[in-house]
C-alpha cells in the first residue's frame, strides 16, 4: 500500500504547483480540492473529474493510514497509477499555461 502513498503525494505536488503558479499559497491537502475547482474547472480550464479523482485518493489514502483498508487488487493500484499519471500531466499543462 506504500505505492497509494506515492501516488497520493504525486497528486498533491502537482496540484501544489498548479495552484502556486496561479498566485495561491500551495493549500493543506483537504482542501486542493475546493481551490481545484475555484481556480480551475470554474474558470473552464480543468474538468471536475481530475478533482473528483484526488478527492477519492486522498479518502483512500486516509483510509489506508487508519488501517481501514488492509489492501488493494493490483487492478485498482494500476487504475491509481494511471489516474495519477495522467492528473500530473494535466497539472503540467496547467503551469505551462500559466508560465507561457
Amino acid at each position: 500500500l506504500n505505492c497509494i502513498e506515492g501516488l497520493y503525494w504525486a497528486m498533491v505536488d502537482s496540484s501544489d504547483a498548479a495552484l502556486m503558479m496561479s498566485g495561491l499559497t500551495p493549500p493543506s491537502p483537504e482542501h486542493i480540492p475546493g481551490d481545484l475547482k475555484e481556480t480551475f474547472v470554474d474558470k473552464g480550464r480543468l474538468n471536475m473529474k481530475y478533482v473528483i479523482w484526488y478527492r477519492d485518493l486522498l479518502m483512500l489514502h486516509k483510509q489506508i493510514s487508519h488501517r481501514e483498508i488492509k489492501d488493494l487488487k493490483g487492478v485498482e493500484i494500476d487504475n491509481w497509477q494511471g489516474r495519477t499519471q495522467e492528473f500530473m500531466r494535466v497539472m503540467a499543462e496547467l503551469v505551462n499555461q500559466s508560465v507561457g
